[in-house]
């Protein structure tokens, strides 16, 4: 058994392993890609470099097909973005007064 394997085995058991409470936005790549490798080692107690570059290949392609998809959104309804990046926000309506 790795260290590594040791090191999670130990943060499992004292409930410190937890991505929510990290700081990071619920929405960012990062957190979904460590809940799922996370998934993974407890689902086989095992975590392999090759699995996790695998797990990464999957997101990078995922990732990939959300930006084609917003870029094709953005290229068809483009007054949709500028009517939305037009409106002053509450930050640059309190700067202006």
């Amino acid at each position: 058994m790795s260290r590594v394997h040791n090191a999670l085995r130990r943060l499992e058991h004292t409930g410190a392993l937890s991505l929510s409470g990290a700081g990071i936005d619920p929405e960012h790549w990062l957190l979904a890609f460590m809940e799922d490798l996370l998934t993974q080692f407890r689902a086989s107690d095992e975590i392999s470099f090759e699995a996790t570059q695998r797990l990464l290949r999957q997101h990078e392609q995922a990732f990939l097909k959300d930006l084609d998809a917003a870029r094709r959104m953005y290229r068809t309804y483009p007054h949709l973005f500028q009517e939305e990046s037009s409106q002053p926000t509450a930050a640059s309506k309190a700067a202006q007064a």
